[in-house]
């Protein structure tokens, strides 16, 4: 079985290109310890069709087949068994973790896993960079890490930063539909314009976050709940959006007052 972490981007630009493979994000954002496992079998079945389960129910996941079509696995009457250990559509990046679970299952190569998994998020707008920021920590076999990444695309540079500091996730509210926001040109050019600027030095998750804050903030990507939820954070924490989702991701010298504040607005998890 496979396993591969799910990632909250913080600040991102969108970088668009009719190569699928160039086009992407440039960026920073938080590989989690929890995302996607996934078993692969071949049953017996009298249809070469590839199908997906979770919770033993078939879903629709056309990204997690398209990545595996793009390997070479088509109709080849798989089962694909997913556990998500987070939500989707909440900023976790789980549909890029699900396809690149699922390669990683069919395929050792993880440079392979990772363009056929990021070329199916971008065909499918439900991403641009969790499968490359994803990656990053997996070679390194270290999170939650942060990971900044300088140039969009597959292949792109990218830096990596272990995390040494507690911090809490808030699962909060019913998540946003990315598509909408990553193909409408009027969200791309204030999205890239908020993210002018950002620096990406001496980077803590303290400061990472921070960060995100000011992007958050400036970029307009916050709804009525998730100013609700800044407002009543304690003084002296740090806190931002999961993007592009409604969860939050904070930090605070008092965790345990922290976790009650957002426990009001979400299930709470500390990493």
């Amino acid at each position: 079985m496979s396993f591969v972490p799910g990632h909250i981007s913080l600040t991102f630009s969108i970088w668009p290109n009719k190569d699928p493979l160039a086009m992407g994000s440039i960026g920073m954002g938080v590989v989690l310890p929890q995302g996607v496992h996934c078993a692969v079998v071949k049953e017996e079945s009298d249809t070469d069709e590839n199908i997906i389960i979770r919770k033993g129910k078939r879903i629709e996941d056309l990204v997690t087949l398209r990545a595996i079509e793009l390997l070479g696995f088509n109709n080849k009457g798989l089962t694909i068994y997913l556990r998500h250990d987070l939500p989707l559509g909440s900023g976790f990046g789980i549909s890029g973790a699900s396809a690149l679970a699922a390669c990683l299952e069919l395929e050792k190569d993880l440079d392979l896993c990772v363009k056929a998994a990021h070329q199916a998020e971008i065909e499918f707008k439900t991403g641009l960079g969790d499968v490359i920021a994803i990656a990053t920590s997996l070679k390194n076999h270290i999170f939650p890490s942060i990971v900044v990444r300088h140039e969009p695309g597959y292949g792109g540079k990218t830096n990596f930063y272990p995390i040494n500091e507690d911090f809490i996730v808030c699962i909060s509210g019913l998540g946003r539909d990315t598509s909408e926001i990553i193909s409408n040109t009027e969200w791309i050019e204030i999205i890239n314009s908020a993210a002018l600027g950002i620096q990406f030095d001496d980077i803590t998750i303290r400061s990472a976050i921070k960060a995100g804050r000011y992007f958050t903030e400036k970029s307009g990507l916050m709804n009525k709940n998730i100013s609700e939820i800044f407002n009543n954070t304690p003084i002296g924490s740090v806190s931002t959006v999961a993007h592009l989702g409604t969860s939050i991701i904070a930090i605070s010298d008092d965790l345990t007052k922290l976790s009650e504040s957002l426990g009001e607005f979400g299930e709470v998890r500390k990493y």
